[in-house]
């Protein structure tokens, strides 16, 4: 590990973390930014939330809004995808027998919300299922086959949780006809893009996973058609306001995080921005091979578009036979090893996720390596 930033994130020294995309990591200095706004706040509570607090969270989205490329005024802020994806399918007019589309590579807590709506209001969830390793082709043709006219909204996660996959947004959404919402959980600050030219009539992003801000810091961007007709989940005293500030304050709450995402966005590019996210996804790569190699397993197959800054490793079967063996080599990994990596169960295989960090060095993998072969 790199210890100069090990130090500016105050993460643990004895700790080899390969898993920065699960939760992210707040930097010392983000840290103290989010003091300090406290700290003015608890000074005068009266004039910061009736005076001052709007006008912060405001331009703190306009900022938000700049590192993704888009209008501050078509972006709400959010404090993560699953509260982004309430919001959209709440304010869906859904009726029973219309349909929703989801993945077999989707987050656990995405599909949760989805069928907790579909239930209530009798709509037919349907999955989009597709290989590991599947082609562009095959992903965009196993949509297409299940989108028809009942379907109301397709879910497709720009860069899948479990698998690390990128997923052909831009083709997916023009070839299907109903609206696109994406999940792009792991998108700000690894993969570059251009949102509005995605086609997709949602967009939401965590910054706190890749953009060192504090965590429940999201973004819910909606395309021309449908924002008028997108609320927040919490409806308060902006909800007269148009749609971006409807979503800034949904009442009185600790406001400080978002407030303190410039911050945070500024030491992602003090660690050197997408020539770092390039150095991090070579690292990734290496790293996927060297760990495969010490415990023997193919790379064959594997996602053919991986995440730029996450990759998967096969466990060796003999290892883990099934979902719960699987996150107990994981939780050896943690407790015997201090090495942090992500459990994946899929389509009947064990794997691990693993991240490549601006703070990861090789030595780490080859520490993951040396683990597993003790395990093995």
């Amino acid at each position: 590990m790199r210890a100069d930033i090990i130090a500016e994130l105050g993460l643990d020294p004895d700790v080899i973390n390969l898993n920065h995309g699960a939760f992210g990591c707040v930097p010392i200095a983000v840290r103290q930014a989010v003091a300090r706004t406290q700290e003015r706040c608890e000074r005068n509570p009266n004039r910061f939330f009736m005076d001052e607090v709007r006008e912060l969270i405001a331009s703190a989205r306009v900022r938000a809004a700049g590192f993704l490329g888009l209008d501050p005024d078509e972006c709400a802020l959010v404090r993560n995808v699953s509260e982004g994806v309430s919001a959209v399918l709440g304010s869906l007019e859904l009726a029973a027998g219309d349909e929703v589309v989801v993945n077999n590579h989707g987050y656990g807590a995405v599909r949760l919300a989805v069928e907790h709506w579909v239930a209530r209001r009798g709509v037919v969830l349907v999955t989009a299922d597709f290989a590991l390793g599947a082609a562009d082709e095959e992903i965009v043709a196993a949509y297409a086959a299940v989108c028809g006219p009942r379907t109301r909204l397709a879910v497709v996660d720009q860069i899948t949780s479990p698998t690390a996959t990128v997923l052909p947004v831009s083709a997916i959404a023009a070839g299907v006809g109903p609206p696109v919402l994406v999940d792009a959980a792991h998108v700000p600050g690894t993969l570059r893009t251009d949102i509005v030219a995605l086609g997709a009539a949602y967009w939401i992003g965590n910054l706190h996973k890749w953009g060192f801000v504090p965590r429940g810091s999201a973004v819910l961007w909606s395309c021309d058609a449908v924002r008028d007709a997108t609320y927040p989940s919490v409806l308060s005293w902006q909800v007269a306001d148009g749609y971006s500030r409807s979503f800034d304050f949904p009442g009185t709450d600790d406001y400080t995080g978002w407030i303190s995402i410039p911050t945070g966005l500024d030491f992602w590019a003090s660690l050197g921005g997408w020539d770092s996210v390039a150095q991090q996804s070579a690292l990734g790569a290496k790293g996927q091979q060297l760990v495969a190699d010490a415990v023997d397993t193919p790379v064959a197959g594997l996602p053919p578009t991986p995440a730029p800054t996450m990759r998967l490793v096969r466990l060796p079967e003999r290892l883990a036979a099934g979902p719960e063996q699987t996150a107990a080599v994981s939780n050896r990994l943690s407790s015997e090893h201090a090495i942090e990596t992500v459990p994946v169960w899929f389509a009947g295989r064990p794997f691990l996720r693993i991240a490549a960090a601006a703070y990861n060095t090789i030595g780490d993998y080859e520490a993951l390596g040396r683990a597993l072969v003790a395990a093995c």
